[in-house]
């Protein structure tokens, strides 16, 4: 008789535990790889690496002090602090545009996900930025750590809890997520800090919330933004996911939900590819990007669909990535209508 006690015990032990183990599974602030909010976590745990766009003219890396850079072969820095950084842009400033930069090697540069690489030579420097996805990181928002996630499987099944410590634990978590099987939720409360204010955050929602609301430069990080800078951190930015149409007006018509099937795709190789959601059809274009009197022009090229051909401008580029948007103007000379297209990264 003893021994059925001991066995009921157990038995309903272990059903209480099956129980809480599902009710922490909730469909509404689990997270996955593929979650809008966990790329906008991921863009501000990873390692910065767009402040020093101006000089190795790529977000995919940033050089570790000390080391020294030459302008116009003539003047050389050392930057061995942060702060040396003012004195080369106080140089950049008061040069034309068609200045060049040659970095002094070897030097030390450092990954998103906080890798350090030693680069003996320029071929060097060179091969590691065709193999590096450029990153598109957020600015401006930190987290007061530890942070607490809890770990599911697809099925829902808990598998255990990690104590987040720093932003690059976080990054890394994040990263190797499997983009299927894996599922997380933030053990909220948290506390971050925007500037000096610090707030508490009790829900996915706060926390996006939190992240839509930076201002404009904390999602164009560079410390010294020119042209050649702005174009790499567009190319990166676009190249870098899937877009939907959320607005679009042509000539001051909205033509929105035309569009609201379409994704798109902007391939390193200049085509785009585009497939109809709802019928499965599939259509390509081509686009480019370039600096013209120091605006950001974006051409889109679509000629296998009548619809898209809507598109077909020299789009001026307004702003991006802030925090997942690409808003596109085009004015009409001879009627001073405006036409605006917005895409959002999915």
């Amino acid at each position: 008789m003893k021994q059925l006690y001991v066995f009921g015990f157990f038995f309903i032990l272990l059903s209480c535990q099956t129980e809480e183990f599902f009710e922490q599974v909730d469909e509404t602030s689990s997270l996955t790889s593929q979650s809008e909010l966990t790329g906008f976590i991921s863009r501000l745990n990873q390692n910065p690496t767009a402040f020093d766009d101006f000089i190795d003219s790529s977000n995919s890396l940033s050089l570790e002090f000390p080391y020294q850079i030459t302008i116009n072969s003539t003047n050389t820095f050392t930057l061995n602090e942060f702060d040396d950084y003012q004195a080369v842009i106080n140089e950049l400033i008061s040069l034309p545009n068609d200045y060049s930069i040659d970095i002094t090697f070897p030097v030390q540069v450092s990954l998103p996900n906080y890798e350090l690489l030693n680069i003996e030579n320029e071929i060097a420097l060179i091969t590691v930025l065709n193999t590096v996805e450029g990153s598109t990181e957020i600015n401006c928002l930190e987290y007061t750590f530890p942070i607490q996630l809890n770990v599911f499987d697809s099925d829902n099944n808990f598998i255990n809890e990690r104590s987040i410590q720093n932003e690059a634990q976080f990054f890394n978590f994040l990263d190797n997520l499997k983009p299927t099987d894996d599922f997380y939720e933030i053990a909220y409360p948290i506390k971050i800090r925007i500037d000096t204010t610090v707030q508490n955050i009790v829900s996915n929602l706060e926390l996006e919330i939190a992240i839509r609301n930076l201002t404009e430069n904390c999602f164009n990080p560079s410390l010294f933004i020119n042209s050649s800078t702005q174009l790499q951190q567009f190319v990166a930015f676009i190249t870098s996911g899937e877009f939907e149409v959320t607005s679009f007006s042509d000539e001051e018509q909205d033509e929105t939900d035309d569009y609201v099937d379409f994704v798109f795709t902007f391939n390193t190789d200049n085509t785009i590819s585009v497939i109809n959601t709802t019928s499965g059809n599939s259509f390509t274009g081509e686009w480019t990007a370039e600096i013209d009197e120091e605006e950001l022009i974006f051409e889109l090229d679509f000629e296998s669909n009548e619809l898209l051909e809507e598109f077909d401008e020299d789009w001026l580029v307004v702003r991006f990535s802030s925090p997942n948007t690409i808003e596109l103007y085009d004015e009409d000379l001879d009627t001073d209508e405006l036409s605006i297209l917005i895409f959002e990264k999915l």
